[in-house]
């Protein structure tokens, strides 16, 4: 009887992620790349805050559509530091830079900002059954001119822009909703130095600089965030795929 209850669960969890699948199939208009028959191809993946989707020198099985949440892609360098790349937001795709590899191995690291789901592909089903469809392709080629355009773009900003704009626009990237329903900010600044190729004092200089100009307001475990208009203008756009 026991074994009748567990299967009769698992039965019911599965419909529930198909539904969920299917929702976000059509939320997306995901049939321009997967017919409508296909959709049971689509395995739905949950990423909790902190997880990593894709890691630097790992395999990728899969074909991941952003469906929720927001995630950040960074390049961890062999001083141990990390070079960060940019955010990504739905709907956008996540392995497809490799998705033709002979040996698919993730070139960045993607992790996730928030909880975050993913539907995915086995890359095996792309390759076979789907590359070539006209919609897909088109995707994918506009997904990855994108993502060249940014890289290029934020390198630039990298060298030439201040150290406020790329700090303004992490924040903007990161920041959370708290229990008064406030844009809060918070994190380990160590590391987000290393990420935004400063020092921990620079980015502390900046983050206070925007506390004194009233942008920010500090608190014991995190930044409140008073003027969020200001701090989009002086984001300028860093980091952030459109």
């Amino acid at each position: 009887m026991t074994n009748v209850i567990v299967q009769i669960l698992f039965l019911e969890q599965a419909k529930t992620m198909d539904d969920q699948a299917r929702l976000y199939y059509e939320q997306y208009q995901l049939d321009q790349f997967i017919a409508a028959d296909q959709i049971g191809q689509f395995k739905l993946h949950y990423f909790a805050k902190g997880e990593k989707i894709c890691e630097v020198g790992q395999p990728i099985e899969s074909l991941h559509f952003l469906v929720e949440g927001s995630v950040k892609v960074f390049l961890p360098m062999e001083n141990g530091k990390q070079l960060l790349l940019g955010f990504y937001k739905p709907l956008q795709l996540l392995g497809e830079l490799e998705l033709f590899e002979l040996e698919p191995i993730a070139t960045t690291t993607v992790e996730a900002v928030t909880t975050c789901v993913c539907l995915s592909l086995s890359r095996a089903f792309v390759l076979n059954q789907i590359a070539m469809y006209p919609g897909l392709m088109q995707h994918l080629y506009l997904s990855v001119s994108r993502k060249l355009v940014r890289l290029i773009k934020n390198s630039t900003l990298n060298l030439l822009h201040p150290l406020e704009n790329r700090v303004a626009s992490y924040i903007l990237a990161t920041a959370t909703v708290n229990q008064n329903q406030q844009l809060v900010f918070s994190g380990n600044l160590t590391q987000i130095a290393d990420l935004l190729g400063t020092s921990f004092r620079h980015l502390h200089r900046t983050l206070q600089s925007f506390c004194e100009e009233g942008i920010l307001v500090k608190t014991k475990t995190n930044y409140t965030i008073q003027q969020q208009t200001e701090l989009k203008r002086r984001a300028a756009g860093v980091y952030m795929l459109p």
